[in-house]
């Protein structure tokens, strides 16, 4: 009589390597995505409130910042913008934070509002009393009521929790080089009940001229 005890070890060593095979690939196309896609990311503090809070986890989008420089990016408008969550490197931490103005835009803050390119910034994403302020003199960056242009390659960037933020405001953090930026925020994984897509934040900007018009009104 034939024995059967071979093809039943054989059997079971096949769906060891199918079940091996299976893993390795899995953990390689997650080291692909992890290295050239997205990484993981999570928030720490408070200075992203009330849109992010402490230890949420988020997926930062990478592609933008290898693509965003190249003429293909650049032909399909493919880049940082203003508005966009970032996860930007400073120092020995990680940092969430909102750009506020790109290369080449003028920035004024005055009576703890903001201005960009000579118009008010009406920012949807912040709460309705927050206040823009700028720190000491001896810490703030630039001073109140003075107009300055964010240099070539870098951006201004702020948390939404402008009281609570330490920022591009402050002469320790300052302008961000685009080659300091991790990648754009794009997806919250947790916790479940905000699950979803980020999107850039909206805001209006208004002229003087508008402005004076509002109030007569």
């Amino acid at each position: 009589m034939l024995s059967t005890q071979l093809p039943v070890k054989n059997s079971n060593r096949n769906i060891f390597v199918d079940l091996l095979e299976t893993v390795v690939i899995s953990l390689a196309i997650c080291m692909v995505i992890y290295l050239t896609l997205a990484t993981p990311n999570q928030v720490e503090g408070q200075s992203m409130e009330p849109n992010f809070h402490n230890q949420e986890l988020v997926f930062t989008n990478k592609v933008i910042q290898w693509l965003g420089e190249t003429a293909f990016g650049q032909n399909l408008n493919y880049n940082y913008e203003r508005g966009d969550v970032i996860i930007l490197h400073h120092g020995k931490t990680d940092l969430i934070k909102r750009i506020i103005a790109k290369d080449g835009d003028t920035l004024r803050i005055s009576n703890n509002e903001v201005y960009v390119n000579g118009k008010l910034l009406d920012e949807y994403y912040i709460p309705i009393n927050s206040r823009t302020y700028l720190p000491p003199n001896e810490e703030a960056l630039f001073q109140e009521g003075v107009t300055t242009r964010v240099p070539e390659g870098y951006y201004f960037v702020m948390g939404d929790n402008r009281e609570n933020s330490r920022d591009s405001r402050f002469k320790d953090i300052g302008y961000i080089s685009r080659h300091d930026i991790k990648g754009r925020v794009f997806f919250r994984y947790w916790p479940i009940d905000k699950l979803g897509i980020i999107r850039k934040g909206e805001y209006l900007e208004q002229s003087v001229t508008e402005i004076n018009n509002n109030q007569k009104d």
